[in-house]
């Protein structure tokens, strides 16, 4: 039995109890089905209403870029994935190791497939509807775009439209009833993939602005993520419009100054923040258990935030002015990160491509207004900034990295991108505590992209890995 055949059973063994371990607080459509074989409108509504698909795996994409730090016991421990993705090795998997973030992603990814091959087939009952149908489609092409986006660019190179039709990407299943081993398609024809998805799903006059709730993706995540898709691109003419698209109806950002605002610690504590267009979160198990600590930022994360942004002061915190500071949001034994998409990032890529075209004071105006939502009154009235054509673009990307450390992969993605410009790009190193350097990953090195697992090769044998 194939890999995807065992995966396709596997997903469909599930289907019972899917509706039964959602999240309650998410529910909106009765648990009651049993079929282990979805076939109705219902089955896959209760499919979408699953928190599951809200939880991901991108931390490791975290851990190898620039915003994070460990520790000169962190480093000298046992070795594991985690490290070795740290320092940049050659060999990140062993043998035996299982990449969660791939085979996590897949999983997700049939399951919208079996949504998508099935939906037209839905027996005539009061759930079929043109509404309730057309809405499902548009939700799980959205959320398998999303996981495509996050696939190609952790394991592929960055857009580059000079060379993205023959580098390799990831293989594209786009139905349940493959069961060939496909090789990798390139990243041009994934991303295509990801565009003509949700364009199709953004197409539909039944799909609301918003979802039902954060996990339910509404047209304006469809927006958000073509936003994203062609700033990866380097279309900035049509990043900049449906990020208009966006911000048309979604714009509200969340005052971290707020009385008893907290940073989130679960998936329901988004839930009320009114930036979340797409709820996606990762709760990390596998650091935590390797050391039984947090990470911390890097230096050059600290200096770009600095002490008195409150996303610093809400998310670290030290024991005293001479510990460092670790991340502070944890639960025990986990660590959890927002994923999701937003507002926020929807803002800064309309900034940047506002700062692009030399639109200095419009983009100046958007980082403004996320700044006064992510400081203090006192210490926003006491900034002193002059934007001009020549400095906007490095505002606005150091914005976007103090809003998305930490983020499933962003900041990995932001670098490989900017390395394509020479004026950007940048070699980046670890340090000790003594400051040597441990370990430097020059720019545009293969180094960048997650080798594929030796479990996922073993599967699927026409894979070909990253040169490393």
């Amino acid at each position: 039995m194939t890999m995807y055949k065992r995966s396709l059973f596997f997903v469909l063994a599930v289907c019972a109890i899917w509706s039964l371990s959602a999240c309650k607080k998410f529910l909106t459509i009765g648990p009651s089905s049993t079929s282990i074989n979805p076939t109705t409108v219902k089955d896959f509504q209760e499919m979408l209403n699953s928190d599951s698909l809200s939880k991901c795996h991108f931390f490791m994409l975290d851990v190898m870029s620039d915003d994070l730090l460990l520790s000169d016991a962190q480093v000298a421990a046992s070795t594991n994935y985690y490290l070795r993705g740290y320092l940049w090795q050659s060999l990140i998997w062993n043998p035996a190791d299982a990449d969660v973030m791939y085979n996590s992603t897949y999983s997700r990814i049939l399951q919208m497939n079996i949504i998508l091959d099935r939906i037209n087939s839905a027996p005539a009952d009061s759930y079929n509807t043109p509404q309730n149908k057309s809405i499902v489609i548009s939700q799980a092409l959205i959320n398998r775009a999303w996981y495509y986006l996050q696939l190609v660019n952790a394991y592929g190179a960055a857009y580059d439209a000079t060379t993205s039709a023959t580098d390799p990407g990831v293989p594209l299943v786009v139905t349940a009833n493959n069961y060939a081993l496909l090789p990798r398609a390139s990243v041009a024809e994934v991303y295509a993939q990801v565009i003509a998805d949700l364009k199709t799903a953004v197409n539909n006059p039944y799909l609301t602005s918003k979802g039902t709730d954060i996990i339910h993706p509404g047209k304006a995540s469809g927006f958000a993520l073509l936003a994203r898709a062609y700033l990866y691109e380097g279309n900035y003419t049509s990043a900049a419009a449906y990020a208009d698209s966006v911000l048309a109806t979604q714009s509200t950002l969340q005052s971290y100054s707020a009385t008893g605002y907290l940073a989130p610690s679960q998936l329901p504590d988004l839930v009320t923040n009114p930036e979340i267009l797409l709820g996606r979160v990762t709760a990390d198990l596998a650091f935590y258990s390797f050391y039984t600590a947090t990470i911390m930022p890097s230096s050059t994360l600290t200096s770009t935030l600095t002490t008195s942004d409150l996303r610093y002061s809400k998310k670290f915190s030290s024991a005293s002015r001479f510990s460092p500071a670790t991340y502070a949001v944890s639960g025990g034994n986990t660590m959890f990160f927002d994923n999701s998409v937003g507002v926020p990032e929807v803002m800064l890529i309309k900034a940047e491509c506002l700062a692009r075209n030399g639109s200095f004071a419009a983009a100046g105006t958007l980082i403004s207004t996320l700044r006064k939502a992510r400081l203090s009154a006192s210490t926003f009235a006491a900034e002193k900034r002059t934007y001009t054509a020549a400095n906007i673009l490095g505002y606005v990307l150091d914005e976007r990295r103090r809003e998305l450390f930490y983020h499933g992969g962003l900041r990995l993605f932001d670098l490989k991108r900017l390395n394509k410009d020479a004026t950007l790009k940048k070699d980046i190193t670890r340090l000790n505590t003594a400051g040597t350097v441990i370990a430097t990953l020059p720019a545009g090195s293969g180094l960048y992209l997650v080798p594929f697992s030796p479990t996922v090769l073993a599967a699927n044998p026409n894979i070909v890995q990253n040169p490393r």
